[in-house]
């Protein structure tokens, strides 16, 4: 059956996540460095903080589609980046409020600009603001912003957890490897994503993820690989292929933290709500 996650264990996630935010911008990578984005997805500009670009993992940066830059703009999904311009090219976390990119622009003598190009989101990580570094760089593109005081709202905004070990046979991540209760939950998450798609423009965002347990590749990789499993089955079942996103988040995110003392099978249990295959679905208004 479909799991949906209880506002306790959001929160305890979300806990998590902030602690794991910290330590990563304490060892380089970047998740959230400007300073009081609020929940609308606005921060003032002397709270802006653009990463060095050396932390970067595309330290030479990219030159960007110019038709596919110019779609940008407020009210855009992560999903919609993720298509239009690639993942962001600093270690930027999937749920970080700000995502970084270094683009690369040819000038008029036949020279190369290289800029920054920061967007932020809101709460429902929905692109609100966007900002250049050097600021002369935004004559590159046309971004459209959204009216004042008009953020995009999703009609339906909803997070679902798939454990991982009801949908697989251990360390298995095929579609032959799912497990027939799997089969059923994800079945019945099919049909309701048929469902949304005729509300509106829906976005799925699937993420796999693993426990702590086991070398860190790895684990990412088996994370990867069963989101995308789970992406290729919905699409069997008729869901919109354009409309899903799957990637793996490894050990990164985990929702329950356990201690190292435990038993090897008491451990395994307790972190049991760390394998799991996460779903956020968002649903947008059609344009009148």
């Amino acid at each position: 059956m479909i799991k949906k996650i209880r506002p306790t264990r959001i929160l305890k996630s979300l806990a998590v996540s902030a602690s794991l935010a910290a330590a990563l911008v304490a060892t380089g990578c970047t998740s959230t460095l400007s300073h009081n984005i609020n929940p609308e997805g606005q921060v003032a500009t002397s709270d802006l903080v653009f990463p060095e670009m050396d932390k970067a993992w595309e330290k030479e940066g990219i030159f960007p589609n110019s038709e596919n830059l110019n779609k940008v703009r407020a009210g855009v999904t992560k999903d919609d980046l993720y298509q239009l311009i690639g993942r962001p090219h600093f270690s930027e976390r999937q749920h970080a409020k700000e995502w970084d990119y270094i683009f690369k622009f040819y000038q008029e003598d036949g020279s190369v600009e290289k800029c920054q190009f920061k967007v932020i989101f809101d709460k429902d990580n929905i692109a609100q603001q966007f900002y250049w570094q050097p600021n002369d760089c935004a004559k590159y593109a046309q971004i459209v912003k959204a009216p004042s005081g008009v953020v995009a709202t999703p009609i339906v905004n909803e997070q679902i957890n798939l454990a991982a070990d009801a949908l697989f046979d251990f360390d298995q991540w095929q579609v032959s490897n799912i497990k027939p209760s799997g089969k059923q939950s994800l079945d019945e998450l099919a049909a309701v994503l048929r469902k949304y798609q005729t509300q509106g423009n829906s976005r799925v965002v699937i993420t796999g993820h693993t426990d702590r347990l086991g070398d860190d590749a790895y684990n990412l990789q088996l994370s990867e690989r069963r989101a995308n499993t789970v992406r290729s089955y919905l699409i069997q079942q008729g869901v919109n292929a354009a409309s899903i996103n799957a990637s793996g988040a490894g050990e990164a995110n985990p929702v329950t933290m356990c201690a190292d003392n435990l038993a090897k099978v008491a451990l395994i249990n307790c972190l049991q709500p760390n394998r799991r295959v996460e779903v956020m679905v968002s649903v947008y208004a059609p344009q009148q």
